[in-house]
């Protein structure tokens, strides 16, 4: 406990450096160097309850300090100014307009009949000003709400936090229904790539999480029609939990599509005089927008154009998911509710590998899936993705935005070799074991990626 007491201590430090650099984009290398080193404390956390992970003492003062560093770090980062990634001025914008009664689907920042609502400090900073808003409409009720508290960073940061402390509270409620090492929670609530995209740039991304994260634990507890209410919150937050939607539907199929697209329906209608307009932002960004990509950049490296090539990584997704949900509605209804986490998870994971644009936050996604199931080579991930940001000092200097052969396979050639190690010893175990008399299982070590199942044992 001296140790983790000390090893929060020292990450605490390290936010405490990046607060202090102030314009991260004109200090990248710093904070890269504050990042890591974060990160690397992070690393050793995880290490050294792994391997004292029976020798823990049987008291609540661990999670304790794991929670209490966790709340420190989030403090630590609202404070600061959001500068790797401008989103949040479009949030503030956007919110503007909301609680204006203007419609942000309908009219571009830089709309001349918008010319009155220009300011200094939100709309110099607002990315793509010649494309009406993007995000799904839960989100513009919360930028509204947040504008109408009080139009500043550090009020539009505050409910992402609080989304992003809420997904703690839920992972807590999945480890102890599932009789799992509370202290497990460490993996999401330390880690240094969830802190800075939350608290430090304020991202919408932890709402549509805990929105996921709670639907998820509301179908395992057979509750499907608040599951699928929740769902669609997740989804008008993000179109990414869309994806899971299928594993929903294996019980009150047509009750839960019911309540899953009138819930979008009602939040979109008050937007529908937009018309066309209400997806073509999203349209755009689904066409033309590359970044940070693996498989997709692998197949435009062997020569496909780029649309072909987004279409092969859309059919791969979904020929992946249509194997998870056969394969999951093979189970039985307890075996389901209790492998749902694992399908989230796989089917999850392919889409960050397979999307054509992979900014760091949206690698968040995957994170409170590895409490679940802890896996080295995403963890790992979760780290090196950080270095996707040094394309900012390139774009600072030159004014040109251009990726690093060289940073990108820092950032993939370790995961993807770890993955696959990991998945060819896991292989090589279960060949081994299923020649071997049954016996009791242990516990699941902290590295282990296994399916979530409950025995009767």
């Amino acid at each position: 406990m001296v140790s983790l007491l000390t090893l929060g201590m020292g990450q605490l430090l390290c936010y405490l450096f990046l607060v202090s650099l102030g314009d991260l984009r004109r200090s990248i290398i710093a904070c890269e160097v504050g990042f890591f080193s974060a990160f690397l404390l992070y690393g050793t956390a995880l290490f050294l309850l792994r391997k004292n992970q029976y020798a823990m003492p049987k008291s609540k003062f661990p999670l304790l300090i794991i929670l209490y560093f966790a709340i420190c770090f989030r403090l630590c980062m609202w404070v600061s100014v959001p500068s790797l990634s401008d989103d949040i001025y479009r949030y503030l914008w956007e919110g503007k307009l909301v609680a204006a009664g203007i419609n942000p689907f309908l009219h571009a920042p830089s709309d001349p009949s918008l010319d009155h609502l220009h300011d200094p400090a939100v709309f110099p900073h607002i990315n793509h000003k010649e494309y009406p808003a993007i995000y799904p409409p839960l989100n513009q009720y919360i930028f509204a709400l947040s504008v109408l508290v009080k139009p500043t960073i550090t009020v539009m940061k505050m409910p992402f936090i609080l989304f992003d402390l809420l997904t703690i509270a839920v992972l807590l409620l999945i480890l102890r229904e599932s009789q799992m090492d509370p202290c497990r929670v460490i993996i999401y609530a330390w880690n240094p790539l969830v802190v800075m995209e939350f608290a430090g740039s304020g991202h919408l991304d932890s709402a549509g999480m805990f929105f996921l994260l709670l639907a998820l634990y509301l179908f395992t507890g057979k509750r499907s029609w608040s599951a699928a209410l929740v769902l669609s919150f997740s989804f008008l937050i993000k179109f990414i939990p869309l994806i899971c939607l299928p594993f929903f539907l294996t019980r009150k199929r047509i009750i839960t599509l019911c309540i899953f697209f009138l819930t979008a329906i009602m939040l979109y209608l008050p937007f529908v005089d937009a018309g066309k307009k209400i997806f073509g932002s999203l349209f755009i960004y689904s066409e033309h927008w590359v970044f940070n990509a693996s498989l997709y950049e692998a197949l435009l490296w062997i020569g496909l154009p780029p649309l072909q090539a987004r279409c092969l990584c859309l059919a791969v997704l979904a020929l992946i998911v249509t194997l998870l949900f056969f394969r999951f509605v093979q189970n039985k209804r307890d075996d389901q509710m209790a492998s749902i986490y694992h399908v989230g998870f796989k089917a999850l994971g392919s889409l960050l590998l397979l999307t054509p644009v992979l900014h760091p936050w949206y690698l968040c996604w995957i994170v409170p899936f590895l409490v679940i199931f802890p896996n080295r080579a995403w963890i790992y991930f979760t780290g090196s993705v950080f270095l996707s940001y040094l394309i900012l000092k390139g774009y600072a200097e030159t004014g040109v935005w251009k990726e690093n052969t060289v940073v990108k396979l820092f950032e993939y050639l370790p995961f993807y070799g770890l993955l696959l190690y990991d998945t060819v010893r896991r292989y090589r175990t279960k060949l081994s074991l299923s020649t071997l008399p049954p016996v009791r299982q242990t516990a699941n070590t902290f590295f282990h990626l296994l399916p979530l199942r409950k025995t009767n044992e």
